[in-house]
């Protein structure tokens, strides 16, 4: 595998300082360095300086019919960069472009106008001179093998040349890692009147694309290129506001990045399973979530929203193997069996853990979950058509998952559709926090985490995601317990004052969870009315507080009061249900329960008024 560099403008680079940098990067970190004969450094400062230099553009060769399976292929592997970059030093994976677009816009004008000795000058001549470009690009090529597999490294200006030859290149050459370093390609000057680079990002032909930026590097004006290039991942790194490649390429981590294709390592050992390796509790309730999740997939109606589907599913997937891996080469230990399988790209069969009582309370939230969060794709009544599916898995009768969803669909139905849980969407509490299971002890909540996190492992206590622990991870204690309110402080950590779950949709699934092990004649939690009673008084108290000075229609007044009605109604279905108290399902609680059904009507009348006058 060769390694190809496109140099920046300046002298082009001649005693090739990028690889004494890449090379003093490559050996601290103790990989062996690159010989000279071994790299593809073209040299076209010249052409710039030779008058009446003009060749016509080469032609584009990369034009598949349909890339939409290459582009999912793609953002796989995009993912994988991003997981290993996570883990190094030094590297900043989010807040780049934090510069709006006019001060960066001023400064790169600023530069490519008055400051001849970078390269944006010669950046915007090379944007604009279509004889140049061409020129440039035909060089280039000249310079590249026909066949075979490359790592493409390109600084500055050559970034840029690099951006555009991409979908120029010999239709059998491979690249097999695309890094940029100092790229000024961002910048709006260079885009003025002309569309012409890089139209389509040629996923196929392109394994990944880094780019790598020091924010005071005064070329990229603190800029990264997702905002202009699709194809594009930008992480930062700190070089000491140098635009130097030397200092670039000798960052450890970007050396790493480049020795991981050049070097690529054996990871048999640790994904070949270990049979005296145990699945964990955790990691059993993981592969319950994903073997729901692949139950959903199989249900989703439309074609491409199932396509979709299965590429963020198979994120997921990665996500959750290679935090696997690296838990099980920080313990020193092999994986269990059934992650390797994972490992492969198959999923292992679900082992027969659960019994019905607690695989209740795990379906009810699986059902109700985004399991491919961040991704948010329409699955309709899938997760529904799903529940006999994953029942039968779980070894139960088909019944038990249609008595599941008739379950949760009932609850739905009763707090009316628009405030109740949409099938496959992910829940949250106060303040953006996802409710993830926790097995049998109840709910959880985590704080969500990135865009290629594993969010909705709805193992609520697994310690898997990128970084380890799922942040923030606590307990519901109204939920799990009884006598206990529904706090967001422990979830948060923020260790304020104790403020009530405004949104109830915790409480909509323990009352599905338990409604469903009612009609299933298995035991259910009598104790739950208690924790909904005890937060509609503090609810009610908090808005009686709050109304006195607060304005009548403010925002938090208005969230209060719709998790206050949900709760009123989660009340009235558990009346007419008899999920509550034992006392009112007694004999001698006839009286009672008569009276009560009464209030109820007359509070439920009264709440309509209220609601319509509002």
């Amino acid at each position: 595998m060769r390694v190809v560099f496109l140099h920046g403008l300046g002298d082009g680079d001649p005693e090739l300082g990028w690889l004494d940098g890449l090379n003093s990067g490559l050996t601290s970190a103790g990989f062996p360095s690159i010989d000279r004969d071994s790299v593809i450094a073209p040299r076209y400062r010249s052409h710039f300086e030779t008058a009446g230099i003009s060749a016509k553009v080469p032609p584009v060769t990369y034009k598949p019919k349909d890339d939409s399976d290459a582009r999912l292929a793609f953002e796989r592997r995009q993912a994988a960069v991003q997981r290993f970059l996570g883990y190094e030093a030094g590297v900043g994976t989010f807040g780049y472009a934090r510069v709006p677009d006019a001060p960066v816009t001023f400064v790169q004008n600023a530069v490519i106008n008055s400051v001849p000795l970078l390269d944006l000058p010669h950046v915007k001549r090379y944007m604009l001179d279509e004889g140049l470009r061409g020129a440039i690009l035909k060089y280039v090529l000249d310079h590249l093998p026909a066949t075979g597999e490359i790592i493409l490294i390109a600084h500055s200006l050559g970034s840029v040349v690099a951006i555009d030859l991409l979908d120029n290149l010999h239709p059998g050459l491979h690249v097999r890692r695309f890094v940029t370093i100092g790229s000024p390609a961002s910048a709006k000057a260079l885009h003025v009147n002309s569309d012409r680079l890089l139209k389509r990002f040629p996923y196929g032909r392109v394994d990944d694309w880094s780019n790598f930026l020091d924010t005071g590097d005064p070329v990229t004006a603190g800029r990264g290129l997702a905002s202009t290039f699709q194809g594009a991942q930008d992480f930062t790194v700190d070089i000491g506001h140098k635009h130097d490649s030397k200092l670039y390429l000798g960052h450890t981590s970007i050396a790493k990045l480049i020795a991981q294709t050049l070097y690529p390592t054996n990871s048999v050992a640790l994904r070949g399973g270990d049979l005296t390796v145990r699945l964990t509790d955790n990691e059993a309730t993981v592969l319950l979530s994903l073997h729901f999740a692949h139950a959903v997939q199989r249900h989703i109606k439309d074609k491409d929203a199932a396509v979709r589907y299965t590429g963020a599913l198979t994120a997921q997937q990665d996500e959750i193997v290679a935090q696997a891996e690296r838990d099980a080469a920080i313990r020193g230990t092999g994986v269990a069996q059934e992650i390797a399988q994972l490992a492969g790209d198959n999923l292992p069969r679900l082992p027969h853990r659960w019994k019905m009582h607690d695989a209740v309370g795990e379906l009810v939230v699986l059902a109700l979950t985004n399991l491919v969060e961040p991704y948010e794709i329409e699955v309709e009544r899938a997760p529904r058509e799903a529940l006999p599916d994953i029942a039968v898995e779980l070894g139960f009768q088909r019944s038990t998952g249609t008595k599941i969803g008739n379950s949760i669909e009932e609850v739905q139905t009763h707090i009316g559709r628009k405030s109740g849980v949409p099938w496959g969407r992910v829940l949250t509490a106060a303040a953006g926090v996802a409710i993830i299971a926790a097995g049998p002890v109840g709910l959880a909540l985590a704080a969500p985490v990135g865009v290629f996190g594993a969010a909705a492992l709805t193992g609520g206590l697994a310690a898997l995601g990128p970084g380890g622990m799922v942040g923030g991870l606590a307990m519901l204690g109204g939920l799990a317990g009884t006598g206990a309110a529904v706090t967001t402080s422990a979830a948060t950590l923020s260790g304020g004052p104790v403020e009530p779950v405004a949104d109830s949709n915790a409480l909509v699934l323990r009352v599905a969870a338990e409604y469903a092990r009612k009609s299933l004649d298995l035991p259910y939690d009598k104790g739950l009315w208690y924790s909904i009673t005890e937060l509609e008084s503090q609810l009610s108290a908090r808005i009686n507080r709050l109304a006195v000075y607060s304005d009548p229609k403010s925002s938090k007044l208005e969230t209060l009061r719709v998790g206050q009605r949900t709760v009123a109604l989660l009340m009235d279905f558990m009346l007419e249900k008899e999920l509550g108290p034992t006392e009112f399902s007694s004999a001698e609680g006839d009286t009672d329960r008569a009276i009560e059904k009464a209030l109820r009507t007359m509070d439920e009348n009264a709440r309509m008024a209220a609601w319509n006058r509002d």
